[in-house]
């Protein structure tokens, strides 16, 4: 990789980042006042200050540079590792249990919708007069999708955690183990080899892949993982954030050195990490830096976008790229169907996933390079894959449309496929139960809300909320839910009758399933654990204690005194109740 520094003068490049740290601190945000979607917010400011936008009146207007990027080398250095921290980051939320759970949706529906897709976009590029190896590049490229775009969207959306975003992460996962075979078919055909050494190198990078992999893991569990707790980095972030990016920067070169992608290595170290105690911690820490990151590759898709060739041809343009998503729409809905994934969340997946995706790019990039395609249609296609990039987040609204305005019955907005276990039921969605959910969102918990008032279901809704409009009381919702495969019940109403008959109809019908409830005051929760709930939470009573607790550590007192002495007004206000919640409270703490 060539230096920057030795090619740019230091002052222009730190111009650039300015330039890049006001879009990030100021327009967008300014934007999203607007209610503008952030990755929209960077597409049009990429648009906008790019070589294609003012970029191209610069010359003219020499003022005009100061508000325009013309660095080919910063911006995408700075996008490829918005993806690999985008990367990551979501394998620092999952954990190999529950990437195991995935496995029928990651080798099964991601190998095929990878191959039917590749093989009818290659059957298309046929028809109109390419080569057979640029056909089979053409198709491969085509079907992916892009990770960058599709994760950050389901993250705004409030759908990581549910089972549309866990149907659209285990095929784009399969799609990144995909970039290894693909990257090889490059290299064999430009290389103009044989049909059996094109086998044998497919053959060879996949060995080469799992022996990498293997290698990455052994090493982590091994090595890394004993040296963490030895080391106890947490004591100082700086320690903790240096050996974070060692881990993440040196995984991803590992297997781009080995022909993977850099983004893979990343995921892996993030599942490493998963399994540790300074899982939480360093989501704090990376979570700004990998949102700029990302930003920032967002603002280079913008950029790429060269309105002179789209203006060149307008018809065949914007046909190709309607024909891509109507295509891969139409191709992926049955797929997900035949794997069990119901109708609206198979439909919302394939819209989802229609677009192509970054790797596309690459892809077409090191064709042209190594002879495949003439350098006009590899412009045209990387215009077509740029711009279905930049289309995406409108096309996701129209997910949304089509669930709002769908003819499927009313019972599709609860049904959960077989993706949906261990969540958690809230009963009641308002400022209780909408804390509780952001909580659960940030700790990609899944879970489903239920609330009375319609208005305020459709409020959250058009916000992303998996909240949906019914009486908790009918126990026949909470069969609809799945309440035999949740994790736990949280009754949030502040109604003492209504949750009442809530807490008695669980408990006649799934015993075992844990509830928790939220009381205003102690007055009830005598009657709470008779009928068999699992902890009770008194609000006022809580709310003052942590109000005197404050309260303690401003006069001086030290934080583990003043917990003590709150531990103990606290067992003297429920010295009529049973000690249940006071041990629920200590179990807790403990956990933490």
């Amino acid at each position: 990789m060539t230096d920057i520094s030795t090619e740019h003068n230091m002052w222009h490049l730190l111009a650039d980042i300015l330039l890049i740290l006001g879009l990030s601190g100021l327009i967008i945000p300014a934007l999203q006042k607007l209610r503008v979607s952030p990755v929209i917010g960077y597409l049009l400011c990429g648009l906008l200050i790019g070589p294609f936008g003012l970029g191209a009146l610069s010359h003219e207007f020499p003022f005009l540079k100061t508000f325009v990027i013309t660095d080919n080398h910063l911006i995408p250095i700075l996008a490829e590792l918005g993806v690999v921290f985008l990367l990551f980051m979501i394998g620092l939320e999952l954990t190999f249990a529950r990437l195991w759970e995935l496995r029928k949706y990651v080798l099964g529906l991601g190998t095929l919708q990878i191959l039917v897709t590749g093989a009818v976009i290659f059957f298309i590029a046929q028809q109109f007069g390419n080569s057979l190896p640029t056909s089979i590049l053409i198709g491969a490229a085509f079907a992916l999708s892009s990770t960058a775009v599709v994760m950050q969207l389901l993250s705004d959306w409030h759908l990581i955690s549910r089972p549309v975003g866990r149907v659209c992460f285990s095929v784009l996962l399969m799609q990144d183990l995909a970039v290894v075979p693909i990257l090889v078919l490059v290299g064999a055909f430009a290389l103009k080899s044989s049909d059996g050494n094109v086998v044998y190198m497919l053959l060879k990078s996949l060995g080469s892949a799992v022996l990498v992999i293997a290698a990455i893991f052994a090493c982590g569990k091994l090595l890394f993982k004993p040296t963490l707790r030895v080391l106890s980095p947490s004591k100082n972030v700086e320690w903790l954030l240096a050996i974070i990016l060692f881990l993440v920067i040196g995984s991803a070169m590992i297997t781009h050195h080995f022909g993977l992608s850099a983004a893979l290595g990343a995921f892996l170290a993030g599942l490493l990490l998963a399994e540790t105690e300074y899982r939480h911690e360093i989501e704090v820490i990376i979570e700004p830096l990998k949102g700029m990151l990302l930003g920032i590759f967002f603002l280079s898709v913008g950029m790429a976008t060269n309105f002179a060739e789209i203006m060149e041809r307008p018809f065949w343009v914007f046909a190709s790229v309607v024909g891509i998503f109507a295509l891969k729409t139409a191709l992926f809905y049955p797929l997900a169907r035949m794997f069990g994934v119901i109708r609206v969340k198979a439909a919302k997946s394939a819209i989802m996933l229609a677009q192509c995706g970054e790797f596309a790019l690459i892809v077409i990039g090191l064709a042209l390079a190594g002879g495949l395609m003439p350098a006009e249609d590899a412009q045209f296609f990387m215009v077509v894959a740029t711009v279905s990039l930049l289309f995406t987040p409108f096309t996701t609204r129209l997910a949304f449309l089509f669930d709002r305005f769908s003819k499927v019955r009313r019972d599709d907005d609860i049904e959960f496929d077989e993706l949906r276990r261990d969540h958690i039921i809230i009963a009641g969605f308002g400022r209780v139960g909408l804390t509780l959910a952001n909580i659960l969102e940030d700790q990609k918990i899944p879970y489903i809300a239920i609330e009375k008032d319609g208005l305020m279901v459709n409020k959250y809704k058009k916000e992303g909320y998996p909240v949906i409009r019914g009486d908790a009381r009918n126990i026949l919702l909470w069969d609809k839910l799945q309440a035999e495969d949740a994790e736990a019940a949280v009754i949030t109403i502040d109604d003492f009758e209504s949750s009442h008959k809530i807490l008695c109809s669980l408990r006649e019908k799934w015993g075992l399933l844990p509830v928790i409830i939220r009381s205003r005051d102690t007055h009830h929760i005598e009657t709470y654990y008779e009928e068999g709930a699992n902890a009770v939470v008194p609000e006022t009573l809580e709310s003052s204690l942590q109000l005197v607790r404050t309260l303690l550590e401003q006069t001086g007192i030290p934080s583990d005194e003043a917990e003590n002495i709150v531990d103990k007004h606290r067992i003297e206000a429920l010295s009529g109740v049973k000690p249940c919640y006071v041990e629920v409270v200590k179990n807790i703490k403990s956990k933490a």
